[in-house]
């Protein structure tokens, strides 16, 4: 169909916001926004893409509130377009046949559903996760009504604009996407209530934005990035990745020079590539690119400061994170806080690193779960001295596999003068080895004039210390082997990785910090993997996931999720060293992916009525058998196996023209843009 719902007004205005001009962009949508839901949309994205550059609070809170206002224009003018009737001051004017109504009434439903998965990911991002996931349930009610509704007018010979398919498919990758991406104990609640997290459907429909070039194309192509770059990779060889984003960041960058997003997109490229320095020029570049924001580009500077980290140049890192941590409204102040403490106490400022750890209760948001683990850490580094708190951080960022063979050295060389420093250098002698509980008895002292007890006092007061020094020690020593074997890894020297892992899980009775064992499991995965050993790779993983409420669990969740259906694939035979997560998508055969959304949503609504009915089931068999509580815990149990959740579905479709299989030309995105 000839027809166009997006003028030439709004595509050049959405222009302007990738290419860093929001100022520009903002006064073409707001003439607009308060009367025509597309037109609201765009100017609620715009606030939402400068809330990610900006992480400021003030402009988080200004994008929640023009997608709300967006939801609410969206669902009036669906009303009032229903009754025949056009909204007041709605833009354009000249709807008159049915064509033009079915045709707005449609891209309503669409920004309904934009609107929707903005303000969940909003939410999601701020730790208002059911929140998130209750509007994210909304959006795929609206997408899953609405497709179903075009395939039918489409097979009664309606046709409708390509504008709004091209936008409806959109909608429906980015809504498929940002479920796969949510942590895994939100992620029960989600199948839950009726949905399937699958990161190839919605890879697959917004691989079919790039082909069409319309105004999603940027959006679509910043998820994709954001898929290949910054997303765990898992086992496999990132090769094809690491080429695909190569190839969009080039392409946007010819069309969008002053494009910050897609600068910071290289930046993160180049550090995949262990080449940092290039990473750091691109987010000097793309800083610089945002000297109109009303609002500096904290995140970049953020992330300009972990590129400093990277290069072990703590002075610098220093600067930047001693401004990030002034800016009340900034909303990692707390992480950078950790940071500035970890960098101090790595160059010899002591007493500047505890007081930026005593600091981070002040900057601790309550809602913020993230927050709650920072704190924990930061007083452990102040038990503890923090000697190894700068390197245990690039260890979690996944920062040291980002660094280039002399840079590793380096780092390894820093471990071991620290390591030799503390006395954890070598093997703890067994004698000095005391699991902590040792102590318990001390606490419960009371105190008394007598002599005796006095002695007896001063005595267990002595013996406590001891063991808290020894459990300092045999930490240390943990911490130590982590960041040893992390660093062999990094540098291919698998053996002598797996023999620093190995000994710490030996030490496994003696920890009272646990996350060192499910991260050492992890890595001893990897290399049994590395190794071509994949059934040791598959216990090891297995192990690890059994692991639960521990510092820093959901990162690592993340990783295992992937990796566990790369080893389950594995075990089929169908995959080796070489084998990329995107092999999984097959050159063979056509597939009409409409279909395939419409098959999949309505095996959601199916399993969703199960859930349904299975709930009702077990509550009434809780009721009837409430007085035997061993069989009602069985009960509960056996309703918990049959709710379990299934690794998504692989689906066949054709690779995009776009993406190319060739190897990184490295061409410098720096040079494309042009000098202010």
């Amino acid at each position: 169909n000839k027809m166009t719902i997006i003028n030439n007004e709004i595509k050049n205005a959405i222009d302007l916001i990738w290419n860093n001009k929001f100022k520009e962009a903002e006064e073409i949508f707001s003439s607009k926004s308060s009367s025509t839901p597309r037109y609201s949309l765009h100017n609620a994205e715009t606030a939402f893409l400068k809330s990610f550059i900006t992480a400021n609070e003030l402009e988080t809170e200004n994008a929640l509130l023009k997608l709300k206002q967006t939801k609410e224009l969206a669902e009036q003018s669906i009303r009032i377009f229903e009754s025949n009737k056009v909204p007041q001051n709605y833009f354009p004017p000249n709807i008159k046949t049915k064509e033009d109504f079915k045709n707005h009434i449609l891209d309503c439903k669409i920004v309904l559903g934009d609107s929707l998965y903005m303000l969940a990911v909003l939410q999601i991002t701020r730790d208002h996760k059911f929140k998130g996931c209750f509007n994210l349930r909304k959006s795929w009610k609206i997408f899953e009504d609405t497709l179903r509704q075009v395939k039918d007018d489409e097979e009664n010979g309606f046709q409708y604009s390509s504008d709004l398919t091209e936008l409806l498919r959109f909608g429906c990758g980015f809504f498929y996407f940002a479920v796969s991406i949510i942590p895994q104990k939100y992620l029960k609640l989600v199948e839950l209530v009726g949905f399937k997290a699958d990161r190839d459907m919605g890879l697959m429909y917004l691989k079919d934005c790039l082909s069409k070039g319309g105004i999603r194309t940027p959006f679509a192509t910043m998820v994709i990035l954001f898929n290949n770059l910054l997303l765990p990779r898992g086992l496999y060889n990132p090769t094809h990745q690491l080429n695909e984003a190569q190839q969009l960041i080039e392409k946007n960058l010819e069309k969008y020079p002053y494009g910050s997003l897609f600068q910071v997109m290289g930046s993160h490229c180049y550090r995949k590539q262990c080449k940092i320095d290039m990473g750091l020029q691109c987010m000097e570049v793309a800083i610089s690119n945002c000297n109109s924001l009303s609002k500096a580009p904290l995140i970049y500077k953020y992330e300009l400061a972990n590129c400093y980290c990277i290069k072990l140049q703590w002075d610098k890192a220093i600067q930047v994170f001693e401004e990030l941590v002034k800016e009340e409204k900034f909303q990692i102040r707390a992480l950078c806080s950790l940071q500035l403490g970890s960098c101090y106490i790595i160059n010899g400022q002591k007493e500047k690193g505890i007081q930026s750890f005593n600091n981070i209760k002040n900057f601790c948001k309550k809602s913020s779960s993230v927050d709650i683990v920072i704190n924990k850490q930061a007083q452990r580094y102040i038990n503890n001295g923090g000697s190894f708190s700068v390197l245990e951080v690039l260890y979690l960022r996944r920062d040291m596999a980002k660094m280039e063979k002399s840079l590793a050295n380096k780092t390894m060389d820093i471990l071991n003068s620290i390591g030799k420093k503390l006395g954890v250098d070598k093997p703890i002698p067994q004698q000095t080895v005391q699991p902590i509980s040792n102590n318990t008895t001390i606490n419960n002292i009371s105190l008394s004039t007598s002599s005796f007890l006095s002695r007896t006092f001063s005595n267990l007061t002595k013996k406590k210390e001891e063991i808290q020094q020894n459990d300092i020690l045999i930490h240390d020593r943990a911490a130590y082997l982590l960041l040893k074997g992390a660093i062999y890894k990094s540098i291919d020297l698998y053996d002598q990785s797996m023999e620093c892992f190995e000994e710490l899980l030996s030490m496994s009775h003696l920890l009272t910090e646990k996350f060192y064992i499910p991260y050492s499991y992890y890595e001893l995965s990897e290399g049994y993997y590395h190794k071509k050993n994949n059934a040791k790779a598959l216990e090891n993983i297995l192990k690890c996931n059994k692991f639960t409420g521990y510092e820093w669990e959901d990162p690592l969740k993340v990783r295992l999720r992937v990796t566990l259906d790369q080893l389950k694939r594995d075990g089929a035979g169908i995959s080796n060293d070489d084998y990329s997560d995107e092999d999984i998508i097959s050159n063979n055969g056509n597939v009409n992916s409409d279909d395939l959304l419409l098959e999949e949503m309505n095996e959601l609504e199916i399993e969703e009525k199960e859930t349904q009915l299975r709930n009702k089931l077990a509550n009434n068999s809780n009721y009837n058998n409430k007085q035997t509580p061993q069989n009602n815990s069985k009960q509960q149990i056996y309703y918990l196996e049959n709710n379990q959740i299934t690794s998504p579905h692989l689906i066949n479709i054709p690779s995009p023209s776009i993406i190319q299989d060739r190897s990184c030309d490295n061409k410098n995105f720096i040079e494309r843009v042009p000098s202010l």
